[in-house]
């Protein structure tokens, strides 16, 4: 009996092996996707570009399928809905990289902008370039040459211009988003393939390339490049003394150094904007009750008890909590703004570049001339000064961030946005922000300052700033958007 159960069982399995063998062979084999590799970035050799004459129309030579856009919105890629695509992509890039700060995304969004905004000048007769207008950054006489204005198409320049830079910037981002990166660069080439021959195609590919590898080289030495590599100095030795800030070891239990300490020695866009503007604390340290600093302690930790689930301070607080690995940060949240701003009212090709390029500028020196403030002044958190001198038990309503308290970076940056878009957009300029769709509904404001004024707000809500810091901060922020706005972008 089990001789034959075992004859059976054999026979069974054989004839089953054989069946997938048969279904196996009769499928197709699936054709080998190329593999995508990145070369290494350390030894980059700054040498003029090609002429553009010398472009061959080859460039592309079949057909990509055509890009979907989503379903209730019909995007126009001639103009700013380019740059709206391009950045929403690009907030999902920010939350999904590693490494990606405040600070490191408020850069990307920077030079991108600024090879965007270059990328479109040789189909615009109202705007010019920067060169030599912005620290250091001087475009080689070969990119100053005639452009043959029949063969260029700024939308196309442009595509490939931002594509360059991103696949650049993030260099470390997930592959599945960079297929993303590549499928959209790639669906809107084939929009104008469908419009326009090759010859003009490639001849603006070519320049929108050359453009971007001018800025991505300009910004290989400003003191922050592949600074997603080490957020975290190690190396660095906080001071240690009363009034000094210490790392929360509850809040950053994934890093042992302050974040980004010599930020603000890196290369600002505005010479001016380079230090700290003279902007320093007005509240004198003191652990003695009654005394002003003292004083703005107690405001946190007396607003935290008011900070309780479903009030509105916690919805505010945790609406501006732009933290890095869940959100677009605080820098991508000020670009956010301006994006739905165009996604709702579009605008030219070239308004947008210009648009981008300021905002982009203005945040990358906001956050460099508030760390250089920062790490100058070295101030406590509250949740150190309270746990020490006030109650043992407290908590913040946010994480304490490493690194030290004044001035306060949403403040800054924040100040900085509504400097430049309430210049650009008008004071009455009301909005709706979905950025934070993950923590509630959406919020509406009346006006960019409206909108600043509540992400500065928030961080004492969240008992993480003095409200000192909070008022400076925006101070500072005025400033760096002043400056950012005395730069001369259109023709006289």
């Amino acid at each position: 009996m089990k001789k034959a159960f075992f004859i059976v069982f054999i026979i069974s399995f054989n004839l089953k092996s054989f069946a997938q063998q048969a279904k196996t062979k009769s499928q197709p084999a699936s054709p080998k996707k190329p593999e995508t590799t990145k070369k290494a970035t350390q030894n980059i050799k700054i040498t003029e570009p090609e002429a553009l004459e010398e472009i061959v129309p080859t460039i592309i030579e079949q057909t990509i399928p055509t890009y979907k856009p989503e379903p209730d919105r019909i995007y126009n890629f001639s103009n700013s809905d380019l740059a709206v695509k391009w950045h929403q992509l690009m907030f999902d890039l920010v939350e999904q990289t590693n490494g990606f700060t405040p600070n490191v995304a408020a850069r990307a969004f920077a030079y991108t902008n600024l090879a965007f905004y270059h990328s479109i000048l040789p189909a615009s007769n109202q705007y010019k370039s920067l060169s030599g207008q912005i620290q250091g950054f001087e475009l080689p006489d070969s990119l100053n040459q005639k452009i043959d204005k029949n063969r260029f198409i700024a939308p196309v320049a442009a595509n490939n211009a931002i594509f360059y830079m991103v696949d650049k910037l993030f260099y470390n981002a997930p592959f599945i988003w960079m297929e993303k990166v590549y499928a959209l660069r790639d669906s809107v080439n084939q929009i104008f393939i469908q419009k326009d021959s090759l010859n003009k195609i490639n001849y603006s590919i070519r320049y929108g390339e050359q453009i971007a590898k001018q800025v991505f080289m300009y910004s290989y030495n400003d003191g922050g490049h592949q600074a997603y590599l080490r957020s975290y100095d190690m190396r660095y030795k906080l001071p240690k003394c009363t009034s000094c800030f210490e790392i929360n070891r509850v809040a950053d239990l994934e890093n042992t150094g302050p974040l980004h300490p010599n930020w603000g020695n890196n290369r600002a866009f505005v010479k001016n904007n380079s230090d700290d503007l003279g902007i320093n604390p007005k509240v004198e340290f003191s652990i003695y009750r009654g005394s002003p600093f003292y004083n703005q302690v107690m405001e946190v930790y007396n607003t935290s008890k008011l900070v309780t689930p479903g009030s509105e301070k916690l919805q505010i607080a945790n609406f501006w909590d732009d933290a890095a690995t869940f959100s677009y940060t605080a820098a991508g949240h000020s670009v956010s703004i301006l994006t739905q701003v165009l996604r709702a009212k579009p605008v030219s090709l070239e308004r947008a570049a210009e648009l981008y390029c300021k905002l982009g500028l203005g945040l990358n020196d906001a956050f460099i001339a508030c760390w250089k403030s920062k790490y100058k002044h070295n101030l406590i958190r509250p949740i150190a000064f309270i746990k020490r001198y006030i109650d043992s038990k407290w908590e913040a309503a946010l994480l304490t961030p490493p690194f030290p308290e004044f001035p306060s970076g949403h403040s800054v940056q924040s100040a900085t946005m509504a400097t430049i878009l309430t210049s650009e957009l008008g004071e009455k300029y009301g909005f709706t922000d979905f950025s934070k769709y993950f923590v509630g509904l959406p919020k509406t404001f009346n006006s960019f300052w409206e909108a600043a004024n509540e992400a500065s707000i928030s961080r004492l809500y969240g008992g993480i700033h003095f409200r000192d810091a909070l008022e400076q901060g925006k101070e500072m922020g005025k400033i760096v958007g002043n400056n950012i706005l005395k730069i001369q972008f259109k023709k006289q």
